[in-house]
């Protein structure tokens, strides 16, 4: 920790460089990366609010609370698989902590995630018409434990992509099948018993409850979520860079 604190300019600056690479000559700069999540929010509030008529009230602000976060943990796991391969060079010419890439990843679309947070509060508060509420105060908590997570969940796949390239194919599939089992597009709480069982076998879904009652029910979680998640946090990271730390000395040779 000591020398990832002594690298903390390396870490800022290419978190700084990839946003200027990424918005780089573009117009509208950050915006695009709300494109994305208000599309999808635009087609499931249409289609659940206006075909399938099941959604929750208000289901185009349930939508938000839910995807936002979504993007960001989806996006850093996707990217993580290409942290290590893609700085192969550098990792074999130049000499620093190798968990500076797959922190870098995380952080680098943490600042997307928090960029389009300057849009949702003020949306939520004037276009969606949601009182602002004490248990809007859990929502930096809930993102810090969520941050711990996707770092060892990165740490995790970023490792296992250097060794079976497969798994960059894998996490994109895999990775839609756990948006399904997400409670972000319904109601957990409206869903049938069976679904309620697999949705909780899904650590992501804890969180997204987490922000749910925060932002959408306006209630401060329980102990027992803070539990959860705190622990799911707690363990993902100790595995992710334990796993990381044990294999990094292959990286140079591997990637």
């Amino acid at each position: 920790m000591s020398a990832l604190f002594a690298y903390r300019e390396l870490i800022r600056n290419l978190v700084i460089k990839d946003l200027k690479l990424k918005y780089r000559d573009s117009v509208l700069g950050f915006l695009w990366s709300l494109a994305n999540p208000l599309l999808l929010i635009l087609v499931y509030s249409f289609v659940f609010g206006h075909i399938l008529r099941g959604g929750p009230a208000n289901f185009a602000y349930f939508l938000m609370v839910g995807i936002l976060p979504w993007n960001f943990f989806a996006q850093s796991l996707m990217m993580s698989t290409g942290s290590i391969l893609d700085n192969g060079t550098l990792i074999r010419k130049v000499a620093v902590p190798m968990e500076v890439f797959p922190m870098t990843t995380v952080l680098f679309n943490l600042a997307q995630f928090l960029l389009a947070l300057v849009i949702f509060f003020p949306m939520a508060w004037l276009f969606f018409k949601v009182p602002l509420a004490w248990s809007w105060l859990n929502f930096f908590p809930i993102l810090v434990v969520q941050i711990v997570f996707t770092l060892g969940l990165s740490f995790i796949i970023s490792t296992a992509t250097v060794f079976y390239r497969d798994v960059r194919h894998f996490i994109e599939i895999f990775l839609m099948l756990v948006f399904w089992l997400t409670p972000i597009i319904y109601d957990a709480q409206l869903a049938p018993a069976l679904l309620q069982r697999v949705l909780y076998m899904n650590p992501f879904s804890y969180f997204i409850l987490a922000y749910q009652d925060a932002l959408y029910r306006n209630v401060f979680s329980s102990l027992e979520q803070w539990v959860v998640i705190m622990l799911l946090a707690a363990v993902f990271l100790v595995a992710g860079y334990t796993l990381f730390t044990t294999c990094k000395s292959r990286f140079a040779e591997e990637a």
